[in-house]
C-alpha cells in the first residue's frame, strides 16, 4: 500500500502534465501475467512503484536476546512516461525518475522508535532501480537480489545500521484477482502487487555503537501501477500478519472521506505451503480496538485491532508493540503516516495462533494528508 506515497509526492511538486502524456503512463489491467525474476526490477511504463521490506528480528539470548522491528522501502515515481521515439539517455545527469526511501527501526524493550528518509534525482547514479531483476538503492541503502534468489538489504542513520540477508520460504503471492489489486472501482485504479509474505532473516544491526547478530522473519511487498485512486477516498489502513504456524494473512481497507470503507479493499490468506486465496470486502472484519493520538502531529490513529475472517475461522487480537511507530516524511514524500510492528493472538479454526506483522495507516493527519 506504501506505493500511493509515491504518487502523493509527485502530486504535491509536479505541475499537471498533458491529458497525452498522462495517457502513455500503463495502467495496471487484468491479465497481467508475471515472470520472476524479472517481475522483481523496476517497471519504468508504470507512473510509481515500490519495494517495501519489513520485519522482526532478534538477537541471542547471550546478547541479551533484544528484539527489533525493521521497515525499509525504497519508491520510484515516473516523471514522464517513456515513449518509443524517445532518444537513448546519453548524460548521467539526465532524469527519467525520482527516487526517495523510508528507514525505521523500533527497539521493542525500550519501545524506542526512530526512522528517516532519503531522496534523489538518480544523476550521476547516486540512486536508481534497475529493470530485470532486484537492485534498487538511494546511495549506500540498497535491496538487491542475487543469483541464488537471496535479498541483500542495507540502510543507515539515527543511530542505527541494518546488514540483512533474506531467503524467500514460499514462492511469490500475486494480490488480488487476475493480476491486479484494484484500490478504486474503474478500469487502471489498481496495482500489480505481490509479495513475498515469509522471508528468513539473518545479519547483523548495529544500534548506537552496539552490533547485534540478529535473525527472524521478513515480509516483501513490491507493487507497481499508474492510477490506484480515486476521488473521495481518504486514507488507508493496511495489515500484514505471519503466524507461528507458517500462514500468513494480508488485509487492507481503503477509507473513504466522511466514514465508510470501499468495497474495492481486500486481502488474502496463504496457508503454510504457500497457496493463497483471494479475500473480498465481505469476507473479512479489519475493526479497530482502541485509539492513541500523537503528541508531535495531533492525528489520532486506530490502535489494537480485533480481526475475523469467518470463511477462515480466524478470530485475532492485533495489537502494537509500541504505540509511538508514527513517521513525519517531510524531506521526501511529505506524508504522516503510522507503520508499525505488531503482534497477533488469537484462533484459526480449532488451532490458538500467536504471530507478528506490520501495520500501515494513513491519512489521520490534518497535514502530511497524501493528495488524493
Amino acid at each position: 500500500m506504501t506505493l500511493i506515497l509515491a504518487a502523493a509526492f509527485l502530486l504535491s511538486i509536479l505541475p499537471p502534465a498533458s491529458a497525452a502524456e498522462e495517457a502513455r503512463w500503463r495502467p495496471a489491467l487484468p491479465g497481467y501475467v508475471y515472470a520472476f525474476p524479472r517481475d522483481h526490477g523496476a517497471h519504468p511504463g508504470f507512473r510509481t512503484e515500490w519495494w517495501y521490506f519489513s520485519g522482526h528480528l532478534k538477537a541471542p539470548q547471550e546478547e541479551g536476546g533484544e528484539r527489533f522491528a525493521f521497515m525499509l522501502t525504497f519508491f520510484r515515481s515516473g516523471l514522464r512516461p517513456p515513449a518509443p521515439d524517445d532518444p537513448p539517455r546519453r548524460s548521467r545527469w539526465a532524469l527519467r525518475d525520482l527516487h526517495f526511501a523510508h528507514f525505521a527501526l523500533l527497539d521493542v524493550r525500550a519501545k524506542r522508535h526512530r526512522h528517516t528518509e532519503r531522496f534523489s534525482r538518480g544523476a550521476l547514479g547516486e540512486a536508481g532501480a534497475e529493470e530485470g531483476g532486484l537492485n534498487v538503492w538511494i546511495r549506500d541503502w540498497r535491496a538487491g537480489m542475487e543469483r541464488d534468489g537471496a535479498i541483500r538489504l542495507a540502510a543507515e542513520g539515527v543511530g542505527a545500521k541494518l546488514a540483512l540477508v533474506l531467503a524467500p520460504r514460499k514462492p511469490p503471492v500475486v494480490h488480488g484477482r487476475e493480476g491486479v489489486s484494484q484500490k478504486a472501482e474503474g478500469e487502471g485504479r489498481a496495482s500489480h502487487y505481490y509479495s513475498f509474505t515469509r522471508l528468513a532473516a539473518q545479519g547483523e544491526l548495529t544500534l548506537d555503537g552496539r552490533a547485534f547478530r540478529v535473525e527472524g522473519s521478513a515480509w516483501m511487498d513490491h507493487e507497481f501501477g499508474s492510477n490506484q485512486l480515486a476521488p473521495g477516498q481518504a486514507g488507508w489502513d493496511w495489515l500484514s500478519l505471519q503466524l507461528a504456524d507458517g500462514r500468513e494473512l494480508m488485509l487492507y481497507h481503503m477509507r473513504r472521506e466522511g466514514g465508510g470503507i470501499d468495497p474495492q479493499s481486500s486481502g488474502t490468506v496463504v496457508d503454510a505451503d504457500g497457496r493463497a486465496r483471494h479475500l473480498p470486502r465481505d469476507a473479512f472484519r479489519f475493526e479497530p480496538a482502541g485509539t492513541w493520538k500523537s503528541p508531535v502531529t495531533g492525528a489520532v490513529y486506530p490502535m489494537g485491532w480485533r480481526v475475523r475472517v469467518p470463511g477462515e475461522g480466524i478470530e485475532l487480537e492485533v495489537r502494537p508493540l509500541a504505540e509511538d511507530q508514527e513517521l513525519s516524511t517531510e524531506g521526501s514524500t511529505r506524508v504522516i503516516y503510522w507503520e508499525g510492528g505488531v503482534e497477533a493472538k488469537g484462533r484459526w479454526g480449532a488451532e490458538s495462533v500467536t504471530g507478528v506483522g506490520f501495520a500501515e495507516l494513513v491519512g489521520y493527519a490534518a497535514k502530511g494528508r497524501p493528495r488524493f
